[in-house]
């Protein structure tokens, strides 16, 4: 009986292994948000104006780095197709959590294309990243530049291309 009572322990305490705490707050961040606490008018404002100044001097230092959503949406749409770590920065979530929409797929055009021979396609998309197919198939339409191609994010790290009026087929990204 103690032996099942303890695996069960053992069972509850995993999930709590796997979770990522929350990042920590920048200390000018936190400065800032401490100056709220303060009931005396006249020193909370001057807490604020320490903490501002502070914060400026970090921004312009580069050691606190403040980026709007949309940026980060943008970057992560640049790295569709690559492993990303699970890094709160990315999302402003501890783990990197986005919506699934957001990451499962990928729609764009084509910028330039080339057979790699064997029935097999290396192509380039908006912003800058390629891909090349990883199967070859007759029913694959050729990824000409001007055309829309949907990227699409599968199983097991899989990712599929899918050029518009065509059948899809792995690829992968290469550069």
């Amino acid at each position: 009986m103690k032996r099942y009572l303890t695996i069960f322990g053992l069972l509850l305490a995993v999930p709590a292994l796997g979770q990522t705490p929350t990042p920590p707050v920048a200390k000018p961040v936190a400065a800032l948000q401490a100056c709220r606490t303060i009931a005396d008018p006249v020193a909370r404002v001057g807490c604020y104006d320490r903490a501002v100044d502070a914060l400026t001097s970090a921004s312009a230092a580069g050691d606190v780095v403040i980026v709007e959503r949309t940026e980060v949406r943008k970057a992560r749409k640049g790295l569709f197709g690559f492993t990303l770590p699970r890094i709160g920065f990315l999302t402003g979530k501890p783990d990197n959590a986005e919506d699934v929409a957001d990451e499962a797929e990928l729609e764009t055009t084509i910028t330039a294309s080339r057979s790699v021979g064997y029935g097999k396609w290396r192509f380039t998309v908006e912003g800058g990243a390629t891909w090349e197919t990883v199967e070859a198939s007759s029913a694959f339409r050729d990824p000409t530049p001007g055309r829309k191609v949907t990227l699409t994010k599968g199983i097991l790290g899989a990712y599929y291309a899918k050029v518009a009026g065509g059948r899809r087929v792995q690829a992968k990204r290469i550069g």
